[in-house]
């Protein structure tokens, strides 16, 4: 994961949204109706457009990128319709948040859609979030308009928290694994961390293996970037042609090193966790 900055709202979902809206609240509101409505307005031109503006085509919460593979879920961060609790399902879930631009995130099936899936380790646990919604304290829950701001949610939304606040990268026998920050289990900011890492399925077979490759290759690039900025401090003062040689390689590693961490590939939260520090130790700054 990592921090994603909001793009205005698409004009189109602003009508429809206020118009879904009001009737939503004619049909809950005072009728003690807990099902019956068809959302649509989520779902208004621009908005999947504008999603993918937001995360340049990665799912908001694993980075992988979907757009080549499989069509986005936008995805509702507090559940629309029903909200499943470790004490049952809770319905009507946050309909007054279905078409609201703040509650919507682009997601790829994995991460969206529960299901049984593999671990990097083997075993099966059933993740992705669908209408899950944990909290730090489920008597606050909200159950009307404005009551979600009481809420200390337990799953990090990208667009609000700095993952990397929460969650860290580690590597564990070559496998690239997301980890608690707070090693203190008991704390709001580990139960986030353990909550999102479970939910969202940040630790699959598939999602560690392939976001280890670019561990993987970021960890050689920084090893050459090493190698040759030692060569360039060893060459005597008159090396100039080696001099230059090697300064322009240490500018295409740098150049491969800053397309990892700009954005538009892969896995750019695990990334800058990993490559700003080493080359902050090498007094080098993008």
């Amino acid at each position: 994961m990592r921090r994603l900055v909001r793009v205005s709202c698409p004009p189109p979902l602003l009508a429809a949204g206020a118009n879904e809206l009001r009737a939503a609240r004619l049909h809950f509101e005072g009728t003690g109706r807990q099902t019956g409505f068809t959302y649509k307005a989520y779902r208004a031109g621009g908005v999947k457009v504008a999603l993918n503006a937001l995360s340049n085509g990665k799912c908001a919460y694993c980075e992988a990128d979907y757009d080549a593979t499989h069509p986005s879920d936008v995805e509702h961060y507090r559940p629309k319709g029903a909200i499943d609790t470790d004490a049952g399902r809770i319905k009507p879930g946050y309909w007054w948040l279905a078409a609201a631009w703040d509650n919507l995130l682009p997601s790829c099936i994995r991460c969206n859609r529960q299901e049984r899936q593999l671990l990097f380790d083997g075993t099966e646990l059933t993740l992705g979030k669908a209408n899950r919604f944990p909290l730090a304290d489920e008597a606050r829950r909200a159950s009307a308009i404005g009551e979600e701001a009481d809420e200390i949610a337990l799953l990090i939304d990208p667009c609000c928290e700095d993952p990397s606040d929460y969650i860290r990268f580690i590597d564990d026998n070559g496998y690239c694994l997301a980890v608690e920050v707070d090693p203190d289990p008991t704390s709001i900011n580990a139960r986030k961390a353990r909550a999102s890492i479970d939910i969202y399925g940040l630790n699959r077979s598939g999602l560690v293996r392939d976001r280890s490759r670019y561990m993987r290759w970021a960890k050689v690039s920084l090893a050459r970037l090493e190698k040759l900025a030692r060569r360039l401090d060893r060459l005597p003062v008159d090396a100039q042609d080696e001099s230059t040689e090697i300064t322009d390689l240490i500018e295409s590693e740098l150049e491969y090193l800053h397309g990892l961490t700009y954005g538009e590939d892969r896995y750019t939260g695990m990334l800058q966790q990993i490559i700003h520090p080493r080359l902050e130790m090498m007094n080098i700054v993008f």
